[in-house]
């Protein structure tokens, strides 16, 4: 797994995330940035997701550290395997911790917010997630909440997020299946899945919070694009003529 000594500190791990690293690396998938978690924290992750570093509870700093290795850290290391999510539960409930304690609210930064939130965004309980829009409203920006909103959605929807499916052995059903195919041809008019606005034009794009491709209209794509992994997969157009 990894030569990195297990006993890396608090501090190690923060300095890591918050400076080492850009944010276009945190969501966006990257083998090189993968093999280098895994390389640096990939024993001090299993030590985590074991049950260890419980010293690290104690205090916000610290807290914060453990909430990474377990909620971010853990998918780098094992993508697209079961033990990604291994560590959920116990940062989901370091997060919910975390807000009783007032952590969040005295933390000033927003991009430690964020991150203080994330195990609530990545529950597949709809009443958690629910509750973490308001959350990410109130401690985090427009778009990350617009997010939230989405994953809510899709757990009304679905009661679990079928792009983790084939990680967990889990068989889709035929919704699922329709969801996570291609978009279909756009018709003679589009509807931006942001905002409902109809129009010739729109842009296909998806970020690492929200790796479905969506299509966003003229107005909602510039907040996108300051999104942690995002992409675009094309311009739209009804009108276009189809070539023969």
């Amino acid at each position: 797994m990894s030569d990195a000594r297990p006993d890396i500190g608090a501090e190690a791990v923060l300095h890591f995330w918050f400076n080492e690293s850009k944010p276009r690396q945190w969501f966006r998938r990257c083998d090189a940035f993968d093999a280098e978690v895994r390389h640096r924290f990939g024993a001090l992750t299993e030590q985590a997701c074991a049950g260890g570093l419980g010293s690290w509870e104690a205090e916000p700093e610290s807290a914060l550290a453990l909430v990474l290795v377990l909620d971010q850290f853990s998918r780098q290391i094992w993508r697209d395997q079961a033990r990604a999510f291994s560590g959920d539960a116990r940062a989901l409930a370091l997060s919910q911790r975390a807000l009783k304690l007032g952590w969040i609210e005295a933390e000033p930064v927003r991009v430690r917010r964020q991150f203080w939130l994330m195990p609530q965004l990545h529950s597949e309980c709809l009443e958690v997630v629910e509750a973490s829009v308001a959350l990410f409203d109130r401690y985090s920006d427009p778009a990350t909440t617009a997010i939230a909103r989405r994953h809510a959605d899709l757990l009304r929807r679905f009661g679990r997020y079928p792009h983790r499916n084939l990680a967990l052995g889990r068989r889709a059903t035929p919704p699922e299946l329709e969801l996570l195919q291609p978009p279909a041809a756009p018709a003679e008019t589009m509807c931006c899945e942001r905002c409902q606005a109809h129009g010739p034009i729109h842009y296909r794009v998806s970020t690492a919070l929200d790796p479905q491709w969506q299509l966003v209209c003229p107005q909602c794509w510039p907040s996108l694009r300051a999104q942690p992994g995002y992409r675009y997969g094309g311009t739209r157009k009804a009108n276009r003529r189809r070539r023969s």
